[in-house]
């Protein structure tokens, strides 16, 4: 159950570049348009190297590194970046790493390949710091979303495929500490204990293990653990007895919390909460985990009357090529079509897409934003613009039997790391209608919607529906179509959706929103209000009323 109303906008929590106008970490298809930059800066690299040979050996060490990685993505393939980890490691070299060679090479030898360098880098098309933290904070969705364990994460293991990337020490505490700025104690917690069993030693152990120890003590803290929390602080003050910060972040912590602390209570800390059981209060976005994570799923009286077959009436030409149809759910109407897009137009699409995908945004009560409830890149073409999208929309009339005269323009996404789009309904509230934010108010809301699937995914980006606990694997070439209003024009909460995670690999889909002008004749409204019961209701109501009405005839006889 879903106790109160969700709201669809939330504040934007990473701050972004907006001078690009598109972030990395967001889209395979710019992760790996920005690889092909990092080439021509080792190139740079490597002049400068030339012209300062008695430079230090760290230079020459780090550009060894640096083309090993590189090989090793050569030796994967595309593949390579299947891989959330290693889009992670990328953007990690792409700004902190790179930025040290910067340092190093900033000498009065070696300016021209230094100041090329440097161009390279400053450019719009590569990444910054809101596209690195973006990169980690899709690892921490996939881990909670799916429940994923970070032992496995460190070890390059996701959802249980080895891709073969280990992350070290510090990797662990740079997702530990975004874990808990953005209010994720458990996984901190677990990522804190990881990055100290990953400590090999050393002046980088002594660095970190003290970084590691103040993030525990506050882990602890916040999940309740007050005697691991005090445990692990005198372990801290061990090692840096002198620290003014540590022990004034502790006592401040100790009097917020007054009585309510004994410095005995001790609590196991599991990595992920427990799951919801049946009938417990939850909220929109854990209904849409569990259906992610396949924890929620409908029971199978629910899917008993479903079928699939062969679609051909509402066109003469499908009595030759008819649709290949499987029903989803019946109410509200949720219908899966099989092949109904072809390569040869999705060569074409994509090609239409190049250079246009920007962020995606929400509807604001004001304006569109762009929010972290939606990290995908999106780009809207008009139906104008390419032959094959006129002919797409035709399909898309003998699909739906609804008008395309008042769609909204094609919308293609391309998601990557962690890359979703949270729970949502397609249907425009009052406010975002009566505001006049959206395009063409006067076609009025969307009535329906068909979502095309042009890519395969590798693991996860599934559509979750929450409230009818069903999630749909994308397949490449189809489409899904439901309604998103009531006959009366009342938009249905139960087609609440959201693109789950995507764990590996890259997905492209793209939408078609149609609206409600041009429509009445094709689908009228029913002689109830069908927003305040479902057909199935009304039957039911007027089915007992029938044999009501039978007992008292046959009563009366």
């Amino acid at each position: 159950m879903f106790p109160g109303q969700w709201f669809l906008v939330l504040m934007l929590q990473l701050g972004l570049r907006a001078a690009s106008g598109a972030e990395f970490f967001s889209s395979i298809h710019e992760m790996t348009k920005v690889f092909g930059y990092e080439q021509k800066m080792l190139q740079q690299m490597q002049r400068f190297l030339n012209d300062n040979q008695r430079k230090l050996d760290f230079l020459k060490e780090t550009l060894r590194d640096f083309e090993s990685e590189r090989n090793e993505a050569r030796e994967w393939g595309p593949a390579y970046f299947d891989s959330p980890v290693n889009k992670y490691l990328l953007n990690k070299r792409l700004t902190v790493d790179w930025q040290r060679v910067e340092n190093l090479m900033e000498a009065s030898t070696g300016e021209k390949p230094l100041s090329r360098l440097q161009k390279l880098r400053n450019g719009n098309w590569m990444p910054g710091k809101g596209d690195l933290e973006g990169a980690l904070d899709g690892i921490l969705r996939l881990q909670f979303v799916y429940r994923l364990k970070t032992k496995d994460l460190a070890n390059g293991i996701l959802d249980g495929v080895d891709y073969g990337t280990q992350l070290d020490s510090e990797h662990c505490l740079d997702i530990a500490r975004l874990a808990l700025r953005d209010q994720h104690p458990r996984l901190a917690h677990s990522w804190l204990l990881e990055a100290s069993d990953r400590l090999t030693g050393g002046e980088k152990s002594k660095e970190l293990m003290p970084q590691i120890l103040a993030l525990l003590v506050q882990a602890k803290a916040e999940l309740g653990d007050f005697q691991g929390m005090n445990e692990t602080y005198q372990e801290l003050l061990e090692i840096q007895p002198a620290s003014e910060e540590h022990v004034r972040n502790y006592e401040s912590f100790l009097e917020a919390q007054g009585d309510k602390v004994s410095l005995n209570e001790s609590k196991i800390i599991e990595e992920h909460g427990p799951i919801p059981k049946e009938g417990d209060m939850v909220t929109p976005f854990q209904a849409f985990c569990l259906t992610c994570s396949g924890h929620w799923q409908p029971e199978p009286r629910e899917l008993r009357n479903l079928r699939c077959g062969y679609m051909m009436e509402t066109h003469p030409f499908l009595w030759i090529a008819p649709f290949k149809v499987e029903e989803l759910n019946h109410d509200p109407l949720i219908v899966h079509y099989h092949d109904v897009i072809y390569q040869s137009e999705i060569d074409i699409i994509k090609e239409l897409t190049r250079n246009t995908l920007k962020r995606g945004e929400v509807s604001g009560l004001n304006s569109s934003i762009v929010s972290n409830v939606r990290t995908s890149q999106t780009s809207f073409i008009p139906v104008t613009e390419h032959k094959v999208l006129e002919t797409i929309d035709r399909r898309v009339e003998d699909m739906t039997g609804l008008s395309m005269k008042s769609a909204e323009d094609h919308q293609f996404a391309n998601y990557g790391i962690g890359g979703h789009y949270g729970e949502h309904y397609d249907w425009f509230s009052h406010i975002t209608l009566n505001n006049g934010i959206i395009s063409n108010p006067e076609h009025g809301n969307r009535i329906a919607t068909v979502l095309f699937y042009l890519s395969d995914v590798t693991q996860g980006g599934g559509t979750a529906f929450t409230y009818l606990k069903k999630l749909l694997k994308p397949i490449k070439y189809s489409a899904v179509f439901w309604h998103n209003l009531h006959a009366s024009g009342v938009g249905d909460v139960r087609t609440q959706h959201g693109a789950c995670p995507i764990i590996t690999g890259s997905k492209w889909v793209q939408n078609r929103w149609l609206r409600e002008a041009f429509q009445s004749d094709l689908r009228p409204c029913e002689l109830w209000d069908d927003s305040l019961a479902t057909r199935t209701q009304i039957m039911e109501i007027l089915n007992r009323e029938k044999e009501a009405a039978n007992d008292s005839q046959a009563s009366s006889e």
